[in-house]
């Protein structure tokens, strides 16, 4: 096994990602290397289930969007979670055509966004929090009152 597979494995056992799963709010469906995937609940209990390229975990954040396991692609614009602009600003389909997700924690979103080590310090990578990181933000926003469903 690679390291960065190997470190993507310790963080699947580890007890953040466990309690996250016993406590409803998320859980894995499957790991096909380089890719995760693991759903994550909504507060109208809906599931999204993201897509994560784990390439150069952790010391490089994941990467990845909203993914239809049966149809195997990434949603489609319609199917994509809506909210309020503030949610919309995140979770934007029109960003790599929904192949990532507009926030730092994203690997591909965050190159040629400098000024977000600064505007957002909160959601600088840190791979010693590794994979809950980037996944309990997605959670957090998915349950926020600016998602609509």
């Amino acid at each position: 096994m690679t390291p960065d597979r190997v470190a993507l494995e310790r963080d699947l056992s580890a007890a953040p990602f466990k309690e996250g799963v016993a406590r409803g709010r998320w859980r894995l469906v499957d790991v096909d290397w380089p890719y995760l995937l693991v759903a994550i609940m909504a507060r109208d209990a809906r599931e999204f289930v993201l897509r994560l390229d784990c390439c150069g975990f952790p010391a490089q954040p994941p990467t990845g969007g909203f993914w239809d396991i049966s149809d195997k692609r990434y949603l489609l614009e319609n199917e994509w979670p809506k909210g309020d602009d503030v949610f919309q600003s995140v979770i934007r389909w029109d960003w790599r055509q929904g192949a990532a997700l507009y926030f730092p924690l994203d690997r591909v979103s965050r190159t040629g966004h400098p000024d977000w080590i600064s505007t957002h310090p909160h959601l600088t990578w840190d791979p010693a929090m590794g994979l809950i990181q980037h996944i309990s933000e997605v959670h957090r926003l998915l349950n926020s009152r600016g998602y609509r469903g």
